[in-house]
């Protein structure tokens, strides 16, 4: 008994897409917001953050030694906030 595999292509784009809504209509329209939404993807640029994504952290000082506290080396930002210290957007509360 052999059995075949099928890879079902709902899209034009050349990969697998999204179910078919069954309306031609609206699945044209559909497919045409995905293409239109890819093509502003790609000329965002490939380093370009998400419209979601928080905007990342400003560091407080620059260079190795933190002028306030003379620590080299050290987080550039201060990571004790709101009683809890976080790294790397982990926090902790001891």
């Amino acid at each position: 008994m052999l059995r075949h595999i099928v890879k079902r292509s709902y899209s034009s784009m050349g990969g697998p897409g999204p179910i078919p809504l069954g309306n031609k209509k609206k699945q044209q329209e559909m497919l045409e917001m995905i293409r239109k939404k890819q093509e502003q993807d790609s000329m965002s640029g490939a380093g370009a953050l998400h419209d979601d994504a928080p905007e990342p952290l400003t560091p407080e000082f620059e260079g190795d030694v933190n002028p306030k506290t003379g620590e080299v080396n050290g987080p550039k930002n201060e990571p004790l906030k709101h009683g809890d210290w976080s790294f790397g957007g982990r926090v902790t509360d001891f």
